[in-house]
């Protein structure tokens, strides 16, 4: 699935409607540029989760995680400033990937392990999972590819996504 934003406002709005499709225990993993839009998603995001409006979404860049209350519980981490996977595997982050609430991942490419060319080996029993792209384009236009990857059936509501 493709989308193109032209402005911030409507990729919130993208991240509204996704948000809304996903359900405890998904997973969505953020690729990009810096700057290229994932904390600006991710409150879209959130905002589709049931996050009010009066809470504020920032990226847990020092603290890698926030946490936050939708109708589940909404895990948002950024890995921006891990250096190594080995770093990543020593913060005991299972907890955090788990069937309870929905996990938005920023520079999720740090969670591939060394020499997983395929991203198949993902840690923490990560299986199904949303991965989306984002390039930017021309002034504040962006282009999101969003790849639904494992998920058992095509029942799942990220499907509906038009």
């Amino acid at each position: 699935m493709q989308f193109i934003t032209k402005t911030a406002e409507e990729s919130i709005d993208l991240g509204i409607q996704i948000g809304k499709c996903l359900e405890p225990g998904d997973c969505v993993l953020l690729f990009g540029d810096l700057g290229a839009g994932k904390t600006t998603l991710t409150l879209g995001l959130s905002r589709g989760l049931g996050l009010p409006e009066t809470e504020y979404v920032r990226s847990p860049t020092f603290t890698l995680i926030n946490q936050y209350e939708g109708r589940y519980p909404i895990f948002h981490l950024d890995l921006y400033r891990i250096e190594s996977f080995e770093e990543l595997d020593q913060l005991g982050l299972d907890e955090v990937f788990s069937d309870e609430g929905v996990c938005i991942v920023e520079w999720a490419e740090k969670l591939k392990p060394p020499g997983d060319q395929d991203n198949n080996l993902l840690p923490f029993g990560i299986q199904s999972r949303l991965e989306i792209d984002i390039q930017c384009m021309e002034d504040e236009a962006r282009k999101f590819e969003i790849t639904p990857i494992n998920y058992q059936s095509d029942t799942h509501p990220i499907f509906s996504l038009q």
